[in-house]
């Protein structure tokens, strides 16, 4: 348990005191005894109900007490006494207002004892909708699917540490005369001690069930709360075995999974015409294939037959977000599925991008830091950190942030483009190249990857006064089919060729280009800014 009264927090797991992060360095004695008074907060404590839970029974002194708060209070520093409050004659009380921190827990993959493996999907189902259903609880910070599923055989000490969370839920299944026998247990990180436990039998259509018995007991035993208004409807039990086969493909993040996952979320929907998350899995599914047109579609059905449904809510704001440009209803919808699904970390890191675009820098970079503390394995969370620094102009920042991600990961081809983009806004032409020579090379041969990376290449040349190194790249790209004109613009205006940037950014405006969301922030269209132009633009986008 974490306890917090600013700028402190008690670790009663860890026994340690810290100050804005920092360790506070105490005496076991001492930390029992403002153990105590935390613990009882704004209550009067006398000398001797402090003496016998601190000392139990030993016999002591008062003098020996007042020493021990003495020394407290020296440790606690100048707010100390609005802290302990010596009460003449009877003892003492502890004034400030102090909150138990959330309670973390995440959801180790279920696993697949039938030796089956064409179950393997029904393993990931519990898993993932264990998920869904815990983060919907108050009070409960639940890690997301990305940042669990590496961790099939792990001891629990260790995913404490690394995930930074209290409790883990393991569990198991398997196959006995036509029925599932699902296991489940509720683990303390500190100590890997058995907080829970339970063995459930049912029907393998009733495994929908079974989820939200599971989830139903381990928050009565922690003694938290789910809200009755956010529980998920239940389904046709053919439809969700369709939907776990959908998520089940579409997490292998492949283009032929995708389209597995389409088919089954459609034979989901075949079965249960009114089911929700499968419309929200069909969402998911067409904006991985670039299909904004469907993707919204779907997402606007989804919140038709379930308006509660956080995910659909998310979808839906970043889909208003890049391609309508209707930037007050993206953030009702993104705002809204925070609201619903605090713990859905997809949705923080889309409000951190669309925060950053419109310059909120600051709320923007709090939200990066959610998502990655949601999910602090995903490399897309920890480089959306990077990506609002670079565009609030923290460069060195986000270079350092950008580094960190390469260190997870040295073949994530998108923290080396982002790094070679920090680079060039550097004015850092030879570390730009290489970095986006890297991701190059990651990434893949192919006609549109090289003139993306041809783009920036020239960016980063107009960007460091190498003028006849970005003019000869520019006239190979004008030629080159799929080049971007708001990419374009962005040489030409480093190029101080004002006018023929202006003319590619209209045309990218014409076009609906997905990158005209960054107009307000680019720090490539500085030249730029002062233009009547450029300023009738950026009214007619919406973002003066």
């Amino acid at each position: 348990m974490v306890l917090e009264f600013e700028p402190f927090t008690l670790d009663t797991r860890e026994r340690v005191l810290r100050r804005e992060g920092k360790p506070v360095p105490l005496t076991p004695r001492a930390f029992d005894i403002l153990l105590v008074l935390v613990q009882n907060s704004g209550r009067v404590l006398t000398k001797q109900e402090i003496i016998e839970r601190v000392w139990h029974n030993t016999i002591v002194e008062e003098s020996n007490l007042a020493r021990q708060i003495s020394t407290l209070r020296k440790t606690l520093g100048r707010a100390a006494a609005q802290y302990v409050e010596t009460i003449p004659w009877r003892g003492y009380r502890f004034n400030a207002a102090v909150r138990r921190a959330q309670d973390s827990l995440a959801v180790l993959p279920f696993l697949n004892e039938s030796g089956d493996a064409e179950a393997d999907y029904l393993a990931d189902g519990i898993t993932e909708g264990l998920i869904n259903r815990l983060s919907l609880v108050s009070g409960l910070r639940v890690m997301s699917r990305n940042s669990v599923m590496r961790y099939k055989e792990c001891e629990p000490p260790i995913i404490g540490k690394e995930l930074d969370v209290q409790f883990v839920l393991t569990g198991r299944f398997r196959f006995l005369n036509r029925r599932v026998i699902v296991s489940a247990e509720l683990i303390n990180t500190a100590d890997s001690s058995q907080m829970w436990g339970s063995q459930y039998r049912s029907k393998r259509s009733d495994i929908f069930a079974v989820q939200e018995i599971i989830s139903n007991d381990i928050v009565e035993h922690l003694r938290l709360r789910l809200d009755s208004n956010r529980k998920r409807p239940k389904a046709n039990s053919e439809a969700y075995d369709f939907y776990l086969k959908g998520r089940f493909f579409l997490n292998k993040v492949t283009l032929d999974g995708v389209r597995k996952a389409v088919d089954f979320f459609t034979q989901a929907i075949a079965k249960d015409p009114e089911y929700a998350l499968a419309y929200a899995g069909l969402t998911d599914c067409y904006m991985g294939l670039n299909d904004p047109i469907e993707a919204k579609k779907a997402a606007v059905k989804a919140l038709e037959l379930d308006p509660a449904l956080g995910e659909a809510h998310a979808s839906l704001g970043f889909l208003t977000f890049i391609y309508d440009w209707d930037w007050s209803k993206a953030e009702l919808e993104l705002r809204r599925a925070i609201e619903l699904n605090p713990n859905y970390g997809q949705a923080r890191h889309w409000y951190a991008l669309y925060l950053a675009k419109m310059g909120r820098h600051e709320e923007a970079l709090a939200e990066a830091r959610e998502a990655q503390r949601l999910d602090p394995l995903s490399l897309p969370m920890n480089l959306t950190i990077a990506l609002v620094l670079c565009f609030a102009r923290r460069y060195d920042q986000s270079i350092t942030e950008i580094k960190r991600v390469i260190e997870m990961d040295a073949n994530f081809a998108a923290a080396h483009s982002t790094l070679g983009l920090a680079f060039a806004y550097r004015k850092m032409c030879s570390e730009a190249i290489a970095a986006f020579r890297k991701a190059s090379a990651l990434a893949g041969d192919s006609a549109e990857m090289n003139t993306y990376f041809d783009t920036l290449t020239a960016f980063s040349y107009a960007s460091s006064g190498k003028t006849r190194q970005a003019r000869s790249l520019l006239n190979t790209i004008a030629n080159q089919p799929g080049a971007s004109p708001y990419a374009l613009g962005m040489i030409h205006a480093q190029l101080g060729e004002r006018s023929l940037a202006l003319d590619w950014l209209e045309r990218a405006y014409r076009e609906r280009n997905y990158q005209m969301v960054w107009l307000k922030v680019d720090p490539a269209l500085d030249p730029l800014r002062r233009t009547r132009r450029f300023q009738d633009l950026l009214t007619r986008v919406g973002l003066a």
